[in-house]
């Protein structure tokens, strides 16, 4: 693995199906079983397929030093509080964030098929990878799936200097006749994920774009990557970015009685639970169309909007999902990019742990 790297190569890459093995038996070293480290692992070994490297094995980082500190349960999937009904009340115990949202998925999907709309509140959970990669499980399974999570405060409001509030991704997948999941929005409510500081670190790069609109302690803009990450991501749209994560934070954490805003703890303190809340809601188009119909509808929207003369200097119109969609294309063949300062923190934490890399 090691030879992967050098002056004129930084960026090394590597199986998706290598990498995956590797996270797994780190997180088993840690006390994780093994069927909860492949549910943890895979959420993020799709995300680095899809580009979205913000959330992908980078996180997994983050989670052993929770887990090593105790801020995390490894064994706790939780357990349902209270069902009326299309609703459900979760209780996720503390344990890892994509556990308890594999076992909410799979219980807004009973929910949905037996009354054609369904939501799951979750509570007490921790970081869950990308709302995407719960979305889509519905998506495909010809569901409109509605992903939302509430995060510990490390965005000032508009007009504010304070980090208040989340990044409080949101997250909405539409079925297709296509790819079975043709329209998918994945975004945080600022104007980037505060983890793509973290990447461009990882890759030595010495300045980030200030289209990222990021703000330094004294809420001053900023393109020097450590800088952004002692200050703030800038809600996306302005006020529009604070509105909704406010929204999320309400739809999340509002309803199903979980910690709000500076009620958590600050990101990655370790030992501290951090009592995420996260919500899922699926739909179920059948009850209001024929068998298809939503779907066809679906791609001719599509088509619609890629029919749009591209504005210079771009080539052609994307719909939301396409990047990822290319990209895990591509990635799958390729292998997935891992810079080399991220593989020396991982090489640190096997030593540490006493686990030797798989071979490749």
């Amino acid at each position: 693995m090691n030879t992967l790297f050098s002056a004129r190569n930084p960026i090394g890459r590597v199986s998706p199906a290598w990498w995956g093995d590797f996270g797994q038996k780190l997180l088993v070293k840690v006390g994780v079983p093994s069927r909860h480290a492949a549910i943890v692992v895979t959420s993020l070994v799709e995300a680095n397929l899809r580009g979205v490297d913000s959330h992908g094995m980078q996180m997994l980082l983050v989670y052993l030093q929770q887990l090593r500190a105790g801020g995390i349960n490894p064994r706790a999937s939780g357990g349902v509080e209270r069902s009326d009904g299309v609703c459900l009340r979760y209780d996720g115990g503390n344990g890892l964030g994509q556990v308890v949202a594999d076992r909410c998925v799979e219980l807004v999907r009973q929910k949905v098929t037996e009354h054609g709309l369904a939501m799951v509140v979750a509570r007490r959970s921790n970081h869950f990878g990308t709302g995407a990669w719960w979305a889509e499980k519905l998506a495909r399974a010809g569901y409109i799936g509605i992903v939302m999570s509430n995060a510990c405060p490390a965005v000032a409001p508009w007009q504010g200097l304070t980090p208040t509030l989340g990044t409080n991704p949101l997250c909405v997948a539409m079925p297709g006749e296509v790819t079975g999941a043709r329209w998918l929005l994945d975004m945080a409510t600022t104007t980037v994920a505060l983890g793509k500081v973290s990447d461009a670190l990882h890759r030595g790069e010495s300045s980030i774009p200030a289209s990222w609109g990021f703000w330094d302690e004294q809420g001053r803009p900023t393109t020097d990557p450590h800088a952004a990450q002692r200050g703030s991501p800038t809600p996306i749209g302005g006020y529009k970015g604070t509105g909704l994560a406010i929204m999320v934070e309400l739809l999340t954490a509002g309803l199903s009685g979980g910690s709000m805003a500076t009620e958590l703890p600050v990101y990655r303190t370790g030992g501290d639970p951090l009592g995420i809340s996260h919500t899922f809601i699926a739909v179920d188009p059948r009850r209001f169309l024929g068998e298809g119909e939503f779907e066809s509808r679906v791609d001719r929207l599509g088509a619609m909007v890629k029919a749009a003369a591209p504005r210079p200097p771009h080539e052609e119109v994307l719909l939301a999902g396409e990047p990822e969609w290319r990209c895990r294309a591509e990635r799958v063949t390729a292998g997935i990019p891992v810079p080399a300062e991220l593989w020396r923190r991982f090489q640190a934490v096997a030593n540490e742990l006493g686990v030797e890399t798989p071979p490749r």
